[in-house]
Parts: C-alpha cells; sequence; structure tokens
C-alpha cells in the first residue's frame, strides 16, 4: 500500500493499467523514474525528462508541464510531448482557465473520464489533435506552494484513467516538484558561488568552507525527502501498531502465568517504544511540539542493551558501565534511540573478545555520555560521513546507513553536541553533550 499526498491509498497491484505487469516490476519502473529525475542538473532536463517517461508509463501519447510565472498569476508551458509542432509556441494558462488552470486554483489533483460530459468543464475548447476525452492533471507542489501542474492525455488502450492512476501521477508530480526545488538551490549556489570566488581574496573564503556548504545543502535535501517517507511510514505504521497493542493489554489482563506476564511487559515497552517513534515522525512532518515527558536514564540504557544481550554474550564481548548517582532525568526526545544505536554499532564493530563501555555524567549545566568500543575502528577519511543519510560501511544485512543519522537528528532536538573519536585497528568513542534545561 502507497499513501499520497490527499491521504487515499492506493494497491498498486489492483490498477488495471499494469495488470500485464507484477507489483516488483511497477515498484522497479517508478523507482527508475524518481532515480532519473534526481540525477537531472537543469529546469529543462527535470520538465523534458521526468514528462517522457511518466507518460511512457501510463502508456499515454500526450502530455505537459507548465510552471507558475509568479509574477502575472499565469502558467506557462514548459514542456510538452505529443503536441504538433506548429501549436508548440508559448502557451500561457490563467488560473481557473481549463483542466490546467483548475487544477493551479485548487491545487488538488484532478480525473476526467470525458471531457465532453464533465460539467466542470463545459466551456472547455480543446485543442486540436486530442485522440480520446479522459485526462489526469496533477499540481507540484511544495508544501503548500504550487509550482507547476502536469497533464496526461491520450492513452493509447483508449480507456479512460482511474483514480488509482491519478494517486500515481500525484505521488510522481511531488517528485518533480522536489527535485525543481533542488535544482534551484542549487543554481542559487552556483551563483553565490560565482560572486564569492569573485570576493575569495577580500573575504579570505577557502575551499573547505564551500565544500562544506554544498555538503551541507546535500544533506538538508536527503533530510527533508527523508522526512517526505518518514512520514508516510508512521502512517502507515500506526494502525496496525495499536491493534498489536490493544491485543497486548488485553493478554496481559487475562495472563497469570508470571513468565508469561514478564514477556507480555516485554514486548509492550517495546510497543510503547515504537508507538513513541511514530508520534515523534509525525511530529516533524507536522511541525508540531515533540513529546514532552520525561525519561530515566538508567532504565532507557538498561532496555538499550537488552536487545543485545544474545550478540555480547555470543561475541564474547565485555560490558563496562558508569552511571553517576542521581542522573536527572531528561526530556524523551529520543534518549533511547540515542543509546540503542550506539551500542548497537559498538557491538556490530567488535567480531569477538571486545569491550563495550558506556559512562554517563551531569554537571549543573549539561549531562554527558560517552559510548566507546574496541573494534575495528572508523577510517579518517569516512568520520565526516557516518552522519550522512544513507551512508554506511556495512554489509546490507546489517544496516542502511540511517542509525548515526538518527542519533544526530536527536542530539539536535536536544540542542546538544557530538564528536567522535576513532583510529582503525583501536575502536570508537562517541561522547555527547546535552545541555540540562
Amino acid at each position: 500500500m502507497y499513501k499520497f499526498r490527499n491521504g487515499k491509498r492506493m494497491s498498486l497491484s489492483s490498477n488495471t493499467i499494469f495488470k500485464d505487469i507484477s507489483q516488483a516490476e511497477l515498484f522497479q519502473k517508478i523507482h527508475d523514474i524518481c532515480a532519473t529525475v534526481d540525477g537531472v542538473a537543469t529546469e529543462k532536463e527535470l520538465f523534458t525528462v521526468s514528462l517522457e517517461k511518466i507518460i511512457a508509463l501510463f502508456g499515454a501519447g500526450r502530455g505537459s508541464i507548465f510552471t507558475l510565472k509568479e509574477e502575472s498569476q499565469g502558467l506557462v508551458m514548459a514542456s510538452t510531448v505529443g503536441m504538433p509542432l506548429d501549436d508548440r509556441q508559448e502557451i500561457i494558462k490563467r488560473l481557473g482557465e481549463g483542466i490546467v488552470g483548475k487544477v493551479a486554483q485548487e491545487k488538488r489533483p484532478i480525473i476526467v473520464e470525458d471531457i465532453g460530459k464533465d460539467k466542470r468543464f463545459s466551456h472547455f475548447k480543446a485543442r486540436k489533435g486530442y485522440k480520446t476525452s479522459s485526462f489526469i492533471c496533477a499540481p507540484l507542489m511544495l508544501k503548500d506552494k504550487l509550482v507547476g501542474v502536469i497533464n496526461i492525455t491520450d492513452k493509447h488502450s483508449g480507456v479512460h484513467f482511474s483514480a488509482d492512476e491519478l494517486q500515481l501521477l500525484d505521488f510522481l508530480a511531488s517528485q518533480i516538484a522536489l527535485n525543481y526545488r533542488r535544482i534551484q538551490l542549487y543554481q542559487k549556489f552556483k551563483k553565490v558561488l560565482k560572486e564569492t570566488r569573485s570576493l575569495k581574496d577580500k573575504l579570505g573564503q577557502s575551499d573547505q568552507e564551500t565544500r562544506h556548504l554544498k555538503k551541507q545543502m546535500h544533506i538538508q535535501e536527503r533530510l527533508a525527502t527523508l522526512g517526505k517517507l518518514a512520514g508516510g511510514i508512521a502512517h502507515e505504521f500506526n494502525n496496525p501498531l495499536d491493534g498489536v497493542m490493544r491485543y497486548t493489554n488485553l493478554s496481559l489482563e487475562h495472563v497469570h502465568d508470571d513468565v508469561v506476564r514478564g514477556y507480555l511487559l516485554e514486548v509492550k515497552h517495546g510497543l510503547n517504544r515504537m508507538a513513541n517513534i511514530v508520534k515523534n515522525l509525525l511530529a516533524c512532518t507536522r511541525d508540531q511540539s515533540l513529546v514532552t515527558r520525561r525519561a530515566d536514564f538508567n532504565a532507557a540504557l538498561t532496555y538499550a542493551l537488552g536487545s543485545l544481550k544474545t550478540e555480547i554474550a555470543h561475541k564474547n564481548i565485555t560490558l563496562e558501565k558508569h552511571v553517576q548517582d542521581g542522573f536527572p532525568a531528561v526530556m524523551d526526545f529520543g534518549v533511547e534511540g540515542i543509546l540503542s544505536n550506539l551500542l548497537r554499532n559498538a557491538a556490530d564493530a567488535i567480531d569477538e573478545n571486545g569491550k563495550i563501555t558506556v559512562n554517563a555524567g551531569y554537571t549543573d549545566r549539561e549531562i554527558t555520555i560517552v559510548v566507546g568500543d574496541t573494534g575495528r575502528g572508523i577510517p579518517q577519511e569516512d568520520i565526516e560521513q557516518i552522519f550522512e543519510p544513507f551512508f554506511t560501511t556495512k554489509d546490507i544485512d546489517k544496516g542502511c546507513g540511517l542509525g548515526l543519522t538518527i542519533v544526530a537528528e536527536i542530539v539536535k532536538s536536544y540542542d546538544g553536541k557530538i564528536q567522535v573519536e576513532s583510529k582503525p585497528g583501536q575502536g570508537t568513542q562517541f561522547t555527547i553533550n546535552i545541555p540540562i534545561k
């Protein structure tokens, strides 16, 4: 199941236009489109390539992309496929004019099964050359801001477009919009870079600072995409999680065996943690405040270590932990997530007969958490990249490169700092400082 911008769900396997290919093949085609548009460097290339691939995916013969001209509140054609050469002069649509104008005005996707019978467009005069009377049209949106519209028609099969196809177009339109913003940022960056080079001697701008700016822009783009994906996953995750939580509570009411009850309480703790993660993901994607309850550090450490007991014993890893007495409770922005990810990385870095240390202390101003290991260490050239999304040196079955990204984002939510020291063959140490507020 996929969830789209309008909140509706669609099972792609039931989409009749794709009945001749498997769901895996369809997902691969959608992935290929997203990967392709993610690699283009200019607005013209983005609109041309994305439109051609989307038309091919839907088995259509005609389509167009319009972009918003903010100064005139009109829409100008940016790219077209299947339109006769003599019709390709600059076309401008007013908001509310025709299908494209109506989608731009309402900022929501529209499906037209038969333009001749649709009362919304009784005064619409179609341009010559249309082979079918069915259209799907979706806005290109950045949050609540309109940047353009994509319109698809002339399906080769001659049948009307379906609601599922409209939702899929709406999803692809959002990917075009995100990459449109990426290209705008990159063009702005190049302009700034050009101006910076001319002032380099006066301002003392170094190449290292320039690379850092470019890298930070790239990381923020990836985190924005990750946030969009996280919101969709959180929505899909919430309903089944509520069901499992409900039946776990019912089981606790009817179970009197202490051993089974202990197992169920562990399950409930894990479910509560998962629910907290989902709430934080949704809060982030909706720009709402995160949870305001406090977390007990010792309890968080105990549960974080609980999931690693088997691996620690199997690898003969020694565990040392020192937590200062009276350790203060902290806001529950995800301290257990910090510990879980750092301890998991430490265990993965040790092949056998190593040691993991956890030290936690505090002053009047801040708390300090230090997690170290005697594992294989991190090469110096990789240290600057370990917090980037999807960067990993592990095998595909060990991780996807999001653990330290999550740690860094949680630390950021605390207004804290994280430092890493590592030498290949000698181990790694992460130090986290969180101000007490």
